[in-house]
């Protein structure tokens, strides 16, 4: 099987241009959602609403082996492992994920985790009386400690879980052989200590994950909401919802080492003539998009070399109209 994949042009993650590179691409808004690899690289085909023009997601492009594991589409290169699955869903999701997860963790044992994305089937709907997302995190939260013991925390890496209506649980990945540094917000309380009114086990996941390569610093901030502490704020209006999220993702960035003078206004995201910026913004109701849209890139400071991806996506909290997330790379 060939797959066509067009040039990976402004993503900020592992890239090497070349006619050996193999490449790992996100597309959304397709009519089905499903993982296909090929000689040349890996795609995975997303059923989640475009509400922008960019709709493809590079992930990786470097030379490297392409194979399969576990039932995950994988490229290893020499200090990368990259990989997806899109998996038949089975409600309650807790069995399905629990069994992904713990091939999962045996898959990358021997590296560090990076950055983990998953969409999670119809993820505020209810099975057996427990919210699907609630069942995703208790079967995460089971397998980390399956693995590692109950001292998992310092394994988490950044991570998203959004909403996709369809009857598969998608997961990606990036591992690498750098050990990064988790990190969490100031003004949050880490995901993994929520109180159990969010769910039996708390997700699994740290605000951001920061490394070096080649010098530069690498930040992949997880899926950022507007919540302080660890309650849902500012939600009469979407676009109060949004400052509370920038305000949070700019804590993360701070942490990073990739903002300074947070309290400027212009200090609130990394400076885009010094960093490569991809941008994933999840919005609730579609009617919103132009709103956000416009408020957002004016906020950042939006150039045409960042790459913003705007996505119809339910929030893994109900009463959430926004999410966002982002991987930023020092130029």
């Amino acid at each position: 099987m060939t797959i066509q994949l067009l040039n990976c042009t402004s993503e900020a993650q592992p890239f090497e241009a070349g006619l050996d590179s193999r490449r790992f691409e996100v597309l959304f808004g397709q009519n089905q959602t499903a993982c296909f690899s090929g000689e040349n690289g890996i795609e995975l085909q997303v059923k989640i609403p475009v509400l922008g023009e960019a709709y493809r997601e590079c992930i990786f492009s470097k030379p490297g082996q392409i194979y399969q594991k576990f039932g995950f589409d994988l490229i290893e290169a020499e200090d990368y492992l990259v990989g997806a699955i899109a998996k038949e869903a089975e409600f309650p999701l807790e069995k399905i994920t629990y069994e992904v997860y713990l091939d999962f963790l045996e898959l990358v044992k021997d590296w560090n985790l990076h950055r983990v994305w998953h969409y999670v089937p119809f993820i505020n709907q209810e099975t057996d009386r427990l919210e699907n997302y609630k069942s995703f995190c208790k079967a995460r939260s089971l397998a980390f400690e399956a693995f590692y013991g109950e001292g998992f925390d310092g394994e988490l890496p950044a991570a998203s879980a959004v909403g996709i209506n369809d009857n598969r649980l998608v997961m990606y990945f990036i591992a690498g052989k750098r050990r990064g540094a988790h990190l969490e917000n100031p003004e949050q309380i880490s995901a993994y200590k929520y109180p159990q009114q969010y769910g039996p086990r708390s997700p699994s996941f740290a605000r951001g994950t920061v490394l070096s390569r080649k010098g530069k610093r690498i930040g992949y901030l997880s899926g950022t909401a507007s919540i302080k502490s660890h309650e849902s704020v500012t939600l009469s209006d979407i676009t109060d919802q949004l400052y509370t999220t920038l305000d949070n993702m700019s804590l993360v960035f701070e942490r990073m080492g990739l903002v300074y003078e947070r309290q400027s206004y212009s200090g609130l995201m990394p400076d885009p003539a010094k960093h490569d910026r991809m941008f994933k913004v999840y919005i609730k109701r579609a009617e919103d998009a132009d709103q956000v849209q416009d408020l957002f890139a004016k906020i950042i400071g939006a150039t045409e070399e960042d790459h913003i991806i705007y996505l119809q996506s339910d929030i893994c909290r109900s009463e959430l109209d926004i999410e966002i997330e982002a991987i930023i790379s020092e130029r």
